[in-house]
């Protein structure tokens, strides 16, 4: 029996091949594309998760006032190990490249590094990171130590054989000799941090904000390994407690714990260790992986029912030779199985084909096999079961109820053939692909705004050399002078920190006493407005002396918000006096209007900007764009021969401040990708939908054709169904888009407005696919002999 099934479905497969290859196809691509979306998703949610104590590990964070920080003083985790009895271990990291690269050097190479960490001797007790060489109990414990990855060893040595050997690190402008005590596997994909130089925090034992007692400025990431007995709430109970009874009055903020897993999808802290996921992106991508599989469904479907009269014949003589429901609600299921076991091998191809290409897209390393990974295996088996059950069931269990006798008569009515269904799913198919193209059209016009929105500042042609170097020190002002000299170097100037990095959290006040204000504050010299043209509103700017320095006093450049802050107009700032906390007393002499130094996502905060030649941690080149790649050979002579210590590295400043908008980018490309795709099958099941539904029409076009009716009347007619179906598709669609797009828009603090030029757009773009899908099968019906029409009747 199971063989007869399978031969009449490969027999029913191969007799309508242009049905089998429009099915096919859309399910193919559907699946695929569901199952790519499906790995991404499993892989975001599994960040931090292959860690053997995951769920008991928590990270500390610091709330103040109005700010959340994943980065805390280096007393709070051996202050609550010592009063409370939850902690099994704890852990501190510090990224000293936060502000600066690191200089690794091995003989006469030299190497700009970004992922460099200190780490606690306690780091692999908490987190399982696999050492391949070196002991994980002690490899960490004496200063001057460090670990590597696995591949970070391969490039600077040639092989893993690294135990022994010495590395050189310039950090912070001190040149530090480095013992190899261990060689770690890569970071994995899912971690929501990751490092290839893992160096000892005992090294800085010596250094200031490194206090087991005392409350420093808050530079660490704090993690907490907890007793097996115990509970985040059950700590931070006990923290709380202890924080009231302690520190009643001298503090100013409260401690909260993130669970590790939590950290990548549901952390809002700022200052974090690397750029976060967001988990309203996992959710939009999980229903837009269930939406393209429903489209594909929906076309099997469709084109299942629509074919259901020409089966109809073939139900009535099955039954009326006595083969019951059941029987044949199996052969329809099987013939469903069949053609989706076919979709799901062409769709295995297309993935494993276009997955790198795909994840590059996506801005993830995401390795896997499809054969052997057994993850991926049990998606592909639950997209399998879900296409299975949704597209069979419908046309199984309408086929299988036909009555023989009504069926033989030719009395199969159009209610019994699924007509109202179609078109309803059809309707729903473009509601889907509505709601789509006009969520890939807002997001696609809020990125292009966000990256060429006015910032205040110009930041074009910027580009930006890292100087933060004691043996650079005494020759700043010589390699600003010299970069100066150059053709196609328009300005020039230092600061601490740049648009687009962390300003660092301070306080301010203007007199002893009075109120204080948390603001962004940072370094910068005397060309800092004529290099990025910020406008000076009042006030004649930072001193042009350039023998001027900070001993003489503070001076002030603040801009348009902390002015108003403290109640005055740009014009009464000038002259008072103003205090970033930390010995900085000083005069305001300039009110700079306001600039997004951090992203459009964030309101501008109160900016405070001195100078201060020590914290020079950055040199900001304004170049002519006529030859930069000839200026930048220039910039890199003039930097070797001053600054032969350092490789010369550097960004533009435009690329900086667009990688805060990486997760838009890449969720604005994918939409597109699938807003295109999702239309493309949609309108493959109007193919075959169409041709199945006009050929049902034959008789009557001929008779029309015969009473005179034209070609366009006719193709005006055939096309009109679809037309409706789209327009209430584009109906209900457009709302619903609108809706959680003006959702979507409410995470920026600078938005588009959403026109009514998109839905205009959109019902254009609708309406001519759907022409071209439908309308040249209408015309060739149209032209078709009449004679030929009734005669085949």
């Amino acid at each position: 029996m199971l063989k007869n099934y399978i031969k009449i479905a490969l027999r029913n497969l191969k007799k309508h091949k242009g049905y089998s290859f429009i099915n096919i196809s859309g399910l193919s691509i559907g699946i695929g594309l569901c199952l790519l979306i499906l790995i991404f998703v499993k892989h975001q949610l599994s960040y931090d998760g292959f860690h053997e104590n995951a769920d008991r590990i928590v990270r500390v964070e610091l709330i103040t006032e109005d700010r959340k920080s994943a980065v805390t003083p280096s007393m709070i985790a051996p202050t609550i190990n010592s009063v409370t009895s939850d902690i099994e271990r704890w852990i501190r990291l510090y990224d000293p490249t936060r502000y600066n690269p690191v200089i690794i050097s091995i003989e006469n190479k030299k190497f700009q590094e970004e992922s460099f960490l200190y780490a606690d001797s306690s780091f692999f007790d908490i987190f399982s990171f696999q050492l391949i060489a070196g002991n994980s109990k002690t490899a960490l414990i004496n200063p001057r130590s460090i670990v590597l990855t696995e591949s970070k060893a391969i490039q600077l040595f040639g092989s893993l054989d690294v135990i022994g050997k010495t590395i050189n690190a310039r950090i912070f402008s001190q040149a530090i000799d480095f013992n190899i005590t261990g060689v770690v596997q890569n970071t994995p994909s899912n971690s929501h941090f990751s490092f290839d130089y893992l160096a000892s925090l005992n090294t800085r034992s010596n250094w200031s904000q490194l206090s087991d007692t005392e409350l420093q400025s808050a530079n660490f990431f704090t993690y907490l390994l907890l007793n097996p007995k115990s509970s985040k709430e059950m700590l931070q109970a006990r923290v709380n407690e202890f924080l009231d009874t302690n520190l009643p009055e001298e503090r100013d903020f409260t401690l909260s714990f993130t669970p590790l897993k939590d950290i990548y999808l549901q952390s809002d802290s700022d200052s974090d260790v690397a750029v976060m996921g967001n988990i309203q992106q996992v959710y939009g991508f999980s229903l837009l992986a269930f939406l393209i599989l429903i489209i594909g469904i929906i076309n099997y479907i469709n084109l299942a029912t629509a074919r259901s009269a020409r089966r109809g014949a073939e139900v009535g003589i099955r039954k009326a030779l006595g083969a019951v429901k059941s029987q044949l609600v199996k052969q329809f299921y099987g013939e469903s199985i069949i053609l989706t076991l076919i979709s799901i091998a062409i769709a295995v191809i297309l993935v494993e084909v276009c997955k790198d290409a795909f994840f590059n897209l996506m801005g993830q390393n995401i390795e896997f096999n499809i054969l052997t990974d057994l993850n991926v295996m049990y998606l592909l088996i639950g997209i399998t079961l879900v296409t299975t059950l949704f597209a069979g069931s419908y046309p199984a269990l309408l086929l299988s109820s036909y009555n023989p006798v009504q069926v033989l008569k030719g009395l199969l009515n159009k209610k019994s053939s699924g007509d109202f269904l179609r078109k309803g799913l059809v309707a729903f198919q473009f509601t889907i692909s509505t709601f789509l193209i006009i969520g890939t059209a807002v997001i696609y016009m809020q990125t292009d705004f966000v990256l060429n929105k006015s910032l205040g500042f110009d930041k074009e042609e910027v580009i930006v050399l890292p100087t933060n170097d004691r043996d650079l020190n005494p020759k700043r002002e010589l390699l600003k002078s010299e970069i100066l000299r150059q053709p196609g170097v328009i300005n020039a100037t230092y600061m601490s920190n740049i648009p687009g990095k962390v300003f660092g959290g301070y306080q301010s006040e203007h007199m002893p006493g009075t109120q204080r204000i948390l603001i962004n504050a940072g370094a910068a010299d005397r060309d800092l407005i004529n290099t990025l043209n910020i406008d000076l509103i009042s006030g004649n700017g930072f001193p042009s002396n350039p023998n001027y320095s900070y001993e003489q006093g503070y001076v002030y450049l603040l801009n348009e918000t902390l002015v108003s802050a403290y109640g005055w107009t740009p014009k009464e700032a000038i002259g008072k006096k103003f205090n970033v906390l930390g010995n900085r007393e000083g005069e305001i002499v300039g009110v700079i209007k306001d600039f997004n130094f951090a992203s459009l996502k964030e309101q501008v905060e109160p900016l405070a900007l001195f100078m201060n030649k020590n914290m020079h941690n950055h040199l900001l080149v304004k170049v002519n764009p006529s030859n930069i790649q000839g200026t930048l050979n220039a910039l890199e002579n003039v930097w070797e021969e001053i600054a032969p210590h350092r490789p010369f590295e550097f960004l533009f400043m435009d690329q900086q401040l667009d990688a805060l908008y990486k997760s838009e980018i890449e969720t604005r490309n994918l939409l597109s990708l699938f807003s295109g795709l999702a239309i493309f099958i949609a309108c493959l099941g109007l193919v075959g939908l169409s041709s199945f539904l006009i050929e049902k029409r034959a008789k009557e076009i001929g008779i029309r054709k015969v009473l005179g009716a034209s070609v366009a009347s006719i193709v005006a007619l055939l096309s009109s169904d679809f037309l409706k179906l789209v327009g209430i598709g584009f109906v209900i669609g457009s709302p619903l888009a609108w809706y959680v797009m003006n959702e979507w828009l409410q995470n920026f603090a600078y938005q588009i407005n959403i026109g009514v030029a998109v839905f205009i757009y959109t019902a254009l773009l609708a309406l001519i696919a759907t022409l071209m899908t439908v309308s040249w099968q209408s015309v060739k019906a149209a032209l078709t002999n009449p004679v030929d029409s009734l005669k085949s009747e």
